[in-house]
């Protein structure tokens, strides 16, 4: 009877783990949150996976609006890597222009669980 019982923890512990593992499908979608706290100066920031690996990452502060375009791609199950596109400022100018900028670089965000996202000391939660 207790090889039985100690079989069947076993058998929950690991089909519990196992659902938990994380899929590109699974973090598709689009995320947002105010990095700071709900004050005057609080920067939004939107970030949209899609399935094809291409990401957008908007910051919203004020009248300013930084934005990154490019690739993701999923480390560990608890990381997911954005490599930006390297200088998109030449494609549009107007933009850079009118107080925009771009983010350039890698950035890694921290996956908390498939609705909550921790980049840098903002969370980034789903929306509906």
């Amino acid at each position: 009877m207790k090889r039985i019982l100690l079989y069947s923890v076993i058998l929950i512990l690991f089909v519990s783990c196992k659902s938990q593992q994380l899929t590109v499908g699974s973090l598709c979608g689009s995320f947002d949150g105010l990095e700071g706290r709900k004050s005057p100066l609080s920067t939004y920031v939107l970030l949209e996976l899609n399935s094809d690996n291409t990401c957008s990452l908007v910051k919203l502060f004020d009248l300013s609006k930084i934005e990154c375009k490019g690739e993701w791609s999923l480390s560990n199950g608890k990381l997911i890597e954005i490599m930006c596109n390297r200088n998109p400022v030449l494609n549009d100018i107007e933009r850079a222009l009118q107080g925009g900028g771009y983010i350039e670089g890698n950035i890694k965000i921290t996956i908390l669980n498939k609705n909550q996202l921790k980049f840098g000391n903002t969370i980034l939660k789903r929306k509906k």
